[in-house]
């Protein structure tokens, strides 16, 4: 699962990063994000656009977060947005939990050789209860690899620098499912910090 992101990077250092010349709004906090939080996004429209969504789909009561992705085109919560509204997820890193003598333990992960990095996301609008449309992300996880696995059992899906072009493509290849999968071993930096409580939110 992935609860919490951060990103502290500027507005261009993400337009430098994603060679983006265009984007819509840009209106978000620096540092750490929760569900229902404001996150940049990258889509594909014709060309690559940086907008913002908030994070997380709106269902009922709850704001669902997370979407597994080895069951991405079973639920057909999720099956249409992954063909149409895939997009990627821009972050410096992302925290994971790991329960220590019955206490949970927040870790901060980040990579070695990115500052900036990219999860796997998907969108769609949803009617809020004000009767507003609202664009809204959620992103996917998948097994963890073997640097995540001690620490929990699902990780985010991260799209490598070199595929990012393919998970954005605006049609759907089944090359593109491949992407979905435990990030390379040795990439990742994972360091402990202050233990923090959960939100009440909902993982799929």
């Amino acid at each position: 699962m992935c609860g919490r992101v951060v990103l502290e990077s500027d507005l261009q250092d993400i337009l430098k990063r994603y060679m983006i010349e265009q984007y819509k709004r840009f209106e978000y906090k620096k540092g750490e994000g929760f569900p229902g939080d404001n996150l940049p996004v990258i889509i594909k429209e014709d060309k690559k656009v940086l907008d913002v969504f908030l994070w997380g789909f709106l269902l009922e009561n709850k704001r669902v977060i997370n979407a597994r992705s080895e069951t991405i085109l079973d639920k057909p919560l999720f099956k249409n947005a992954f063909f149409t509204g895939r997009c990627i997820v821009p972050i410096n890193g992302f925290f994971e939990w790991k329960n220590e003598d019955n206490k949970k333990v927040k870790y901060r992960i980040t990579m070695k050789d990115e500052n900036i990095f990219s999860l796997a996301g998907i969108y769609k609008d949803f009617k809020d209860k004000d009767g507003s449309i609202k664009r809204c992300v959620t992103i996917l996880t998948t097994e963890p690899n073997d640097d995540m696995k001690v620490i929990h059992n699902r990780m985010p899906v991260i799209i490598d620098r070199r595929d990012e072009e393919l998970y954005l493509y605006e049609g759907f290849d089944k090359s593109i499912l491949e992407l979905l999968k435990p990030f390379e071993k040795g990439r990742l930096v994972i360091k402990r910090e202050d233990r923090v409580r959960y939100e009440n939110v909902s993982f799929f």
